[in-house]
């Protein structure tokens, strides 16, 4: 047998036995904490005195035999084959009576008349066989022997001194053992050694591991081995074969430590082998964790201080320990699963009120309290649990801080703070899952009732009302909240605004304080708005005074985005609300309207800047809704460029994140973006299977009812449907007048009307429409009259619609809707075709084509150049004349032209150069200069797809 670390002891045991094979008598005692190998060591020395030819005897003590007299010895002469009579002999004093010695007296030295007589006959039958050969007598864990046999094992060895046998005792080393009495005694005999075991040490560690896989693993692997099990032969083995379980089911080589289930077996094995108040104090241990201590688990076992201490010291001798805890969180979790389950409440809440009171982290608190799960009823418990939960979130652990929190909420006494815990409580859950948040709706609805909620809670419940289209209900909290006084900082009042702008934009049917929508069309209401009283003026967080007004906001907001273009204080306090944003915190609805207004400034990139921070931030927390209603967003946006791949992956993103029932009501938004992007790229199978999705009843009373009627226009347009797609688009015209958001930057449904219009023959009614629409509010925002001239052109005579065409194309470029500039630049190639302009037609059709491809419009894409070369639309490109142009410029010139050929922005150039915006604008100036041009509209369409061609 290989022994790691052992030979010296070995060796000492075998030299003793030679001395007693030469007739001298030994006695050996084998001492060292649990599971440091002296089983092993006298297993191995059993095999070398049996190959010399030794009888041996061996016997075990147990903990559970120990009230059985002579259990030990009667192990000891039955562990063997004895000569013909001596069985008989062993038996007869072996026998049993009626009114024997009990086996847990404190202390047996000293032997009484019947236990003599056993001892003197099983002496004597010793040295009768070790007169023919040598016997060594083994019992392992003699401190769990029987009283009776300790008597005669101490009368054996008083006999041994001149005979051929040898006695090897192992116990288990305790700071006080078991019978100090016993010990005394044997070890005052000359003829007893002692050989002491301590736990492997790292090169003992490494050189057991070598038994078990490769030179290379052993080395590397062993101090982690050894740190962990702390040289515990027990722990060391349960290690190694989870080493190989993990290393055969993978399929791979040696796998770094993963403790398994063997070794927690190891662990448990241990503590339940060892004395009952090892294996309590380790329960103890495990229980308070990081708060462990000598006194704290006296305390917490009701027991004194100096009785925990020598236990401690055991505990770290085996390698369990390290001082006043565990050597790795795989110990103190197989402790901890150990603990009795009808006793674990009891303890669990018993080590929280200790820690409690010893200050000890609440987040370590709140695992005792949550485990015990009944009992939790206290105020403090609530505090405690809350703070923890306030942690978790920093930490982004956003489904420990429900926990606690649901918790806090049953063990909180006071109406108030329960309810300010379940406001919190409904909060975060909200950014995981808002569909859970239903359950919170009616206590919270009651605290309101009951006067309990102030000022963003309020708000808050109102948000989960009609998220899940409970707009009765919803419009009593949210005209109790802009009734009422508030005061706040700056930064909290933006996030109120832009809160209260998101919640009137998707719920326009709920009037606000005084029964005034807040979205006017034509800002009337808010020129002839009164303003209420002013409250005092406070300091806002930027050291400000901030005046308030009730029931009218002087500042500016989505609203002045969409209706006048006004846009810089609003992107500033939207800067404001994002850069302060702690999504554990922030209201989500504060973050949407701020997007809002940067997607209507015409801010995308920032936009897009922050959706994608807010959106990794969100994935890292796991706040799927979060990260869902960001996807959403970034569709939106995506939508807005003209990017359909894009839109179209963001779509699916938003709905995979969270399911449709957790969407509510607003599962329209991503349902209404996914539709109209599939649709433009020309999928009209799958366009149609959304279409027959089943969308919730309540949605008709929100915005998103009219934004996805617009999307499904849009698709039956696609489809030749002209009259399904005129009905949706005029209810969308109908529910945005009714409810005062008739705002073509929103919704330009009067564009989608005329287009179906023009494929009925009616170009004059088509021509009314758009000509209203370039009279709304925000008509001169880049995109809608880029739209709405390209519309508008489709209704003019031939001869006018390129000069409409032309500015549309300059706004639209400005815009950055690639899709929308595709399609003004098909339309222009049509004009200049009609016109008998067939050079430029074909320029503007390749350069329509170009763009489509990028935005994978494969509809838009198909219906452009349908075959080259015919009609005077194709041809040869090498003989374009713009192909001698091509060679003036430089290379990063070329680059800069033909992207801004595409449509790009100076900004996205920059983005996908990796140069500056100023960069940028000096390639375009030279670029102007050699081509003798003075605006982007006029570079050579064909310097995209001569870009193309050179790099191909």
């Amino acid at each position: 047998m290989q022994m790691a670390e052992r030979r010296r002891e070995l060796e000492t045991l075998n030299r003793l036995f030679t001395e007693s094979v030469n007739g001298k008598g030994q006695v050996v005692l084998v001492t060292g904490p649990g599971a440091s190998g002296k089983s092993e060591l006298v297993s191995a020395f059993h095999e070398h005195a049996a190959d010399q030819g030794a009888l041996v005897l061996h016997a075990a003590g147990s903990r559970a035999e120990r009230v059985l007299p002579l259990g030990v010895m009667g192990q000891l002469f039955r562990s063997a084959v004895l000569p013909h009579g001596m069985s008989e002999r062993v038996e007869y004093l072996l026998r049993p009576e009626p009114m024997g010695f009990t086996a847990d007296e404190p202390d047996p030295v000293t032997l009484g008349q019947r236990h003599a007589h056993v001892a003197y006959g099983l002496c004597a039958l010793l040295l009768e066989l070790a007169r023919e050969r040598s016997v060594v007598l083994s019992v392992d864990d003699v401190q769990h022997a029987d009283g009776p046999s300790l008597q005669a094992l101490l009368y054996i060895q008083r006999r041994l001194t001149s005979s051929r046998a040898m006695m090897v005792l192992s116990e288990w080393q305790q700071p006080r053992p078991a019978y100090p009495l016993f010990h005394a005694e044997l070890t005052r005999q000359p003829n007893c050694g002692r050989i002491r075991l301590t736990p492997l040490s790292p090169d003992g560690v490494e050189e057991l591991l070598r038994q078990h896989m490769g030179t290379e693993d052993a080395r590397r692997l062993s101090p982690v081995y050894h740190a962990v099990s702390g040289g515990n032969l027990v722990l060391l083995h349960g290690l190694i074969e989870d080493h190989h379980h993990t290393a055969t089911d993978s399929g791979a080589g040696a796998a770094d430590l993963v403790p398994g289930e063997s070794f927690r077996q190891a662990v448990l094995s241990c503590l339940h082998r060892w004395e009952p108040r090892l294996l309590e104090v380790a329960h103890a241990v495990a229980l308070l964790g990081p708060s462990a201590s000598a006194f704290a688990v006296a305390r917490l076992l009701k027991v004194k201080a100096a009785s925990v201490e020598p236990v401690l010291a055991a505990l770290n001798t085996t390698g369990l320990l390290d001082d006043v805890g565990f050597r790795h969180p795989a110990v103190r979790a197989a402790v901890l699963g150990d603990l009795a389950p009808e006793g674990q409440a009891v303890m669990h809440l018993r080590a929280a009120r200790l820690m409690y009171q010893e200050g000890a982290d609440p987040a370590e608190i709140a695992d005792h309290l949550i485990t015990a799960g009944g009992g939790v009823d206290e105020d403090w418990m609530a505090e405690v649990l809350r703070d923890a939960a306030k942690h978790a979130l920093a930490m982004g652990e956003a489904e420990r801080a429900i926990e606690c929190l649901d918790l806090a909420a049953r063990a909180s006494g006071d109406e108030r703070r329960r309810a300010v815990i379940t406001a919190l409580l409904a909060r975060v859950q909200w950014g995981v899952n808002p569909s859970a948040v239903s359950r919170l709706i009616p206590p919270l609805t009651t605290a309101f009732e009951e006067g309990h909620l102030e000022g963003a809670d309020v708000m808050a419940l109102g948000r989960y009302l009609l998220w899940h289209g409970r707009g009765e209900e919803a419009a009593g909290t949210l005209d109790w909240f802009e009734g009422a006084q508030h005061e706040a900082d700056a930064w909290t009042e933006a996030e109120l605004n832009l809160t209260r702008d998101w919640l009137r934009l998707c719920h326009p049917r709920l009037p606000t304080a005084g029964g005034t929508p807040v979205f006017m069309g034509h800002g009337a209401a808010r020129q002839g708005a009164v303003p209420g009283p002013r409250t005092r003026g406070q300091q806002g967080r930027d050291g400000t005074t901030v005046e308030r007004h009730r029931g009218v906001r002087t500042e500016a907001t989505l609203t002045d985005v969409m209706n006048n273009g006004r846009g810089d204080e609003a992107i500033g306090r939207a800067e404001q609300v994002l850069q302060s944003c702690r999504l554990s915190e922030t209201v989500l609805e504060s973050v949407l309207g701020a997007l809002l207004v940067f997607i209507h400034a015409d801010r995308l990139d920032k936009a897009v800047q922050w959706c994608v921070t807010l959106g990794d931030e969100a994935k890292l927390r796991g706040l799927h809704a979060w990260s869902a209603v960001l996807a959403d967003m970034r569709a939106r946006i995506a939508l807005r460029q003209g990017d359909l791949a894009a839109a179209e992956r963001y779509a699916r993103q938003a709905l995979t994140d969270m399911s449709p029932q957790s969407w509510g009501v607003v599962v329209g938004s991503p349902m209404a973006h996914l539709l109209q992007a599939t649709t433009a790229m020309g999928r009209l199978t799958e366009a149609e299977e959304l279409t027959k999705q089943v969308v919730p009843e309540n949605m008709a009373q929100t915005w998103f009812w009219p934004r996805y009627l617009y999307a499904r226009g849009h698709y039956y347009l696609a489809s030749n449907r002209l009259h399904a797609a005129l009905g949706d688009f005029q209810t969308c015209g109908s529910l945005v007048k009714e409810w005062n958001l008739d705002l073509p930057g929103l919704l330009p449904w009067r564009t989608a009307s005329a287009q179906v219009y023009l494929r009925l023959g009616r170009p004059d009614t088509a021509r009314e429409l758009v000509v209203e629409q370039l009279g709304r509010p925000g008509a001169g925002n880049p995109r809608v009259r880029g739209m709405s001239l390209r519309v508008l052109a489709a209704t003019s005579d031939v001869k006018k619609r390129a000069p409409m065409l032309k500015e549309a194309v300059e706004r639209l470029q400005e815009s950055g809707d690639r899709l929308e500039l595709a399609l003004a630049l098909a339309d222009l190639s049509d004009a200049h075709h009609k016109l008998g302009e067939f050079a430029r037609a074909r320029l503007m059709a390749r350069r329509a084509k170009q763009i489509a491809k990028s935005c994978n419009a494969e509809a838009l894409c198909q219906r452009l150049l349908p075959s080259e070369g015919s009609d005077g639309v194709g041809g040869d490109k090498a003989a374009s004349p713009e192909a001698e142009v091509f060679a003036v410029l430089s290379d990063a010139e070329r680059r800069v032209a033909a992207l801004a050929a595409l449509g790009h922005t100076n900004r996205e150039i920059g983005g996908k150069l990796f140069i500056t915006v100023s960069t940028v604008e000096q390639h375009l100036t030279r670029v102007y200069r050699k081509l003798n041009v003075n605006r982007r509209t006029d570079l050579p369409t064909e310097l995209p797809l001569l870009m193309a061609d050179s790099a191909s």
